[in-house]
């Protein structure tokens, strides 16, 4: 089956109607950090945010995986060499195209990418989700930039390399 994304008509009546499953990428460095992004779009707009997205329909989960992190990052990494650390609700009273239309509600695995810190000289590309890239230490976590969501990641994060 080919993959599809859904015409912005469809998708504004699927985000209205049901949640909505995605992949959020926890790039983390035990040099640097967790890779952020800062938001340029709703839902989240202005707080850095990992890099995550939409499985569209008809997709698997592995190739939803490359897409989403080669689109958001312009990066590519082995999915086999990545660890689920779990499902997550995220809900926000906005949409990407609204503030006060309707709320949005996804439920998110979120994938942990362990990379070296050699490899993050790597060039990040910015896409139409984020203005800037940052590494976002465990130790500077508490930041009000970053969003409430991805602090659990971080937190998570902490826990499993204190182990």
């Amino acid at each position: 089956m080919i993959a599809e994304k859904l015409s912005e008509e469809i998708w504004r009546s699927c985000v209205n109607s049901i949640p909505i499953f995605g992949i959020d990428m926890i790039i983390f460095s035990r040099k640097y950090g967790v890779l952020m992004g800062r938001r340029i779009n709703n839902p989240a707009k202005g707080k850095l945010f990992v890099p995550g997205g939409r499985v569209y329909k008809n997709e698997r989960i592995i190739d939803a995986f490359n897409r989403i992190l080669l689109s958001e990052t312009g990066l590519t990494f082995s999915f086999n060499k990545t660890t689920s650390i779990g499902l997550y609700e995220h809900f926000y009273n906005v949409t990407s195209w609204s503030t006060s239309e309707c709320s949005t509600h996804y439920i998110i695995e979120a994938r942990l990418i362990e990379v070296e810190p050699e490899n993050n000289k790597l060039k990040i590309n910015l896409n139409e989700q984020h203005s800037n890239f940052e590494w976002i230490s465990l130790e500077g976590m508490q930041s009000n930039s970053i969003h409430s969501y991805s602090k659990i990641y971080l937190n998570k994060i902490k826990d499993l390399k204190a182990k």
